[in-house]
């Protein structure tokens, strides 16, 4: 009966350490440039990277203007948050905002004309 209790728990064990492991194996982490100048830039970016379906986390870096992002890969590509950035007006490293979109970001925001902006 001892053995018998210890094989069903090995089993057990053994099956949540799998599901554990396939759990973690979906998110992935990314870091990439995104064009932008200040808070309002901010918020835009990383609420438009957190409005796509799988995003996890979203953190832009007004200094460093890199993106960090964790997302879970079986729901979204990379591809996809970076398209929904740009769709916002911001530039990432291989997706550009059309021009359309980008005329309408605030003037404070326009970092392709040398906006400086202090918030």
């Amino acid at each position: 009966m001892k053995n018998l209790i210890l094989i069903l728990f090995a089993v057990f064990a053994f099956t949540a350490a799998q599901a554990q492991e396939q759990k973690a194996s979906k998110n992935q982490e990314a870091s990439f440039e995104v064009k932008g100048v200040c808070g309002d830039c901010k918020a835009r970016i990383e609420g438009a990277a957190l409005h796509t379906k799988g995003v996890k986390t979203a953190n832009w870096n007004k200094e460093t203007k890199q993106l960090d992002v964790v997302y879970n890969s079986k729901k979204v590509e990379l591809a996809t948050i970076k398209e929904a950035i740009a769709a916002k007006g911001h530039d990432s490293e291989d997706k550009k905002a059309d021009s359309t979109t980008y005329e309408k970001l605030p003037n404070c925001c326009k970092y392709k004309d040398g906006a400086k902006c202090g918030h």
